[in-house]
């Protein structure tokens, strides 16, 4: 979790990102709501102003914890809209997945009516040979 931040990418779709924020300081954000606990604003503050990574940038350290929590509020429903989409895009693999099941299947039934519903010449006993 200490490094996972700096591999974060984030879909924030149309309109949504604002130009204030970098993908980088949005993922650290993440990160430190799961470090710290959703709320915990004044503690993620601290945690930007010690930060290493951050040390030039003033606009991302001189954030206040009302400014840090709305913030977290809006990457919050990034990452739900973000897991809503996923989620739709497996049930649909699994839809597709049950319809070709059940496709193949309904063939092979057919194919072994078929098999078993052709009627056999001279009985099946003799064999007929072909020169």
């Amino acid at each position: 979790l200490n490094r996972a931040w700096q591999s974060m990418t984030f879909n924030y779709g149309p309109g949504l990102k604002g130009r204030a924020y970098t993908e980088e300081e949005d993922a650290f954000l993440v990160c430190m709501m799961h470090h710290h606990g959703y709320g915990a604003a004044e503690r993620i503050r601290m945690d930007i102003r010690r930060a290493w990574q951050f040390r030039f940038d003033w606009f991302f350290k001189s954030r206040n914890a009302t400014e840090i929590q709305k913030r977290c509020d809006g990457l919050i429903k990034v990452l739900e809209r973000e897991n809503d989409e996923i989620e739709r895009k497996e049930l649909e693999a699994e839809k597709k997945a049950a319809a070709r099941e059940e496709a193949q299947q309904v063939v092979m039934e057919e194919t072994a009516q078929a098999n078993t519903s052709t009627p056999v010449a001279n009985g099946g006993d003799n064999v007929i040979e072909v020169s």
